[in-house]
């Protein structure tokens, strides 16, 4: 039995030695890897920047396409001088790259400006076509210009400027006068246009007016958009006042119920107004005597609004005037004596932020948690010991423990206003790892405000998904160190 157990214990401990060799292994290779390539992926970085690949992309493609190749040859372990001869021809690349795109940028600069005025109106979205071929086009003018055709370049240049402002007033029309004439369109179909023509012509005159705004000043879109929401009211005005005069169409019986509801709108606000209208000579006095109504309640809110207003002034100087008398006070006591207890207050209150700062920075285990104090109010707690199902945001039973001793980190700083941060690894999809982020994050939220009395607007959770790693997502334990839950505790300055 003892010889059994020692085997055991042996085979246990070169399993052990085992997987710390395989780590150190992988993290040799992470070294390696940034050595090599650390450089070369800034310099993609800053060829995106530069704009280089829309300004010279066959030559950025082209250097990109070397790069993935060299990754892919670290990856089966070829050899690193033919790896490092395709990276310094990357590199060769996309210096040729920036340069071009950094005289691009002038040669094109109406092209790139018209570019971003597009994007800016969301014309992928409402000028879908124009906005391709305006793409297609500019593709065209900065492939001519990297090849050295400038005057080429020029003139396809200039062709996809105009396009690409098309595209910006097009999506600049879709997006506010767009829903407005697709609800005209609807309304014709059903002849609105015939049973309501005043109303149904004031929409198409306001939608006009927002059209031709746009023609002529496209950026004036406050001022056109206020012009498509009146015709929209309007249009809808002429389609309920449609319904109404088709019913009466077909049954001239529902001119007598169409004004009989009329008389009964006007008298359930005459009632409200405490006076009880008469028909016998139709509305015209009734409506009258809701506009005197309305007349007298107005002078009386008036009225009322000037006597708050003295009443407001009034207690503005009583309030003065009590201030006074407690600064008199104040200036009573000995000043001495003032600065004594100011001092003690203050070691007081240092000697408690120390003592809280250090309870906090030992609450956990190494295994459990990492806390870093990012500046004299922000602490973040890094729970490196709590870990989900891969796609799931449950919080399986053995981490309760733990989310104990995140309670009692958080009563250290009872005041303080909490950020749940949930983070994921670079594998699968980008949408996917901000929502499951996401939902942990509320997962923790949750737990906590279940099992403390927090105030729920002093917890919000925000996931990150993999926006923000902490180590690289190339290899298993980067992977493992970027799928974590961070508690940020934002003290009340002192």
């Amino acid at each position: 039995m003892q010889r059994l157990t020692a085997a055991l214990l042996f085979a246990f401990g070169m399993l052990l030695a085992g997987s710390a060799s395989e780590a150190r292994g992988q993290a040799q290779d992470e070294q390696l890897y940034q050595q090599i390539f650390g450089k070369v992926q800034e310099k993609v970085g800053q060829a995106r920047t530069a704009q280089a690949d829309i300004l010279s992309p066959d030559v950025f493609a082209r250097a990109f396409k070397k790069y993935n190749e060299a990754r892919d040859d670290f990856k089966r372990g070829r050899s690193l001088s033919e790896i490092n001869t395709k990276l310094r021809e990357v590199s060769t690349d996309l210096e040729s790259a920036m340069n071009t795109a950094k005289v691009g940028k002038v040669e094109l600069d109406g092209a790139l400006k018209a570019r971003n005025a597009a994007l800016d109106s969301d014309a992928p979205q409402f000028a879908q076509e124009s906005y391709a071929t305006a793409e297609r086009t500019f593709l065209d003018a900065a492939r001519k210009f990297e090849s050295g055709d400038r005057n080429g370049a020029k003139k396809r240049g200039e062709e996809a400027e105009r396009i690409y402002r098309e595209a910006e007033l097009q999506a600049i029309k879709g997006s506010i006068i767009g829903s407005v004439r697709n609800q005209i369109i609807k309304a014709r179909e059903v002849k609105v246009d015939r049973l309501a023509p005043l109303t149904f012509a004031k929409s198409e005159a306001l939608l006009a007016e927002a059209e031709k705004i746009l023609n002529s000043d496209r950026y004036a879109a406050g001022t056109a958009r206020e012009k498509a929401e009146a015709a929209e009211y309007e249009i809808k005005h002429a389609t309920q006042l449609a319904e109404q005069i088709q019913r009466v169409k077909l049954d001239e019986r529902q001119w007598e119920k169409l004004l009989l509801d009329q008389q009964q709108q006007i008298a359930s606000i005459s009632k409200e107004l405490d006076f009880s209208p008469q028909f016998a000579e139709g509305t015209e006095k009734p409506v009258n005597d809701i506009r005197q109504a309305i007349k007298s309640l107005r002078a009386e809110r008036r009225d009322l609004t000037a006597e708050v207003s003295k009443m407001s002034t009034r207690m503005e100087e009583l309030s003065r005037e009590l201030n006074n008398i407690r600064e008199a006070q104040v200036g009573l006591e000995s000043q001495l004596e003032k600065e004594k207890r100011k001092q003690h207050e203050l070691q007081q209150e240092r000697q408690r932020r120390e003592e809280r700062q250090k309870a906090l920075m030992t609450m956990f285990e190494p295994a459990e948690a990492k806390v870093l104090q990012e500046s004299e109010t922000v602490y973040r707690i890094r729970l490196l010991g709590l870990t989900f199902p891969p796609g799931k945001a449950v919080i399986q039973p053995q981490y309760f423990s733990l989310l104990t001793k995140l309670q009692r980190a958080i009563r250290i700083y009872p005041n303080a206003q909490i950020s749940i941060e949930g983070h994921t690894d670079g594998l699968g999809n980008e949408n996917t790892n901000q929502r499951i982020s996401t939902e942990r994050a509320a997962a923790i939220q949750q737990y906590l405000l279940a099992n403390m009395s927090l105030a729920p607007e002093s917890v919000q959770a925000v996931g990150y998904g993999e926006s923000a790693p902490i180590a690289s997502n190339e290899t298993e334990d980067g992977r493992a160190q970027n799928r974590r839950i961070e508690v940020v505790l934002t003290v009340p300055a002192q």
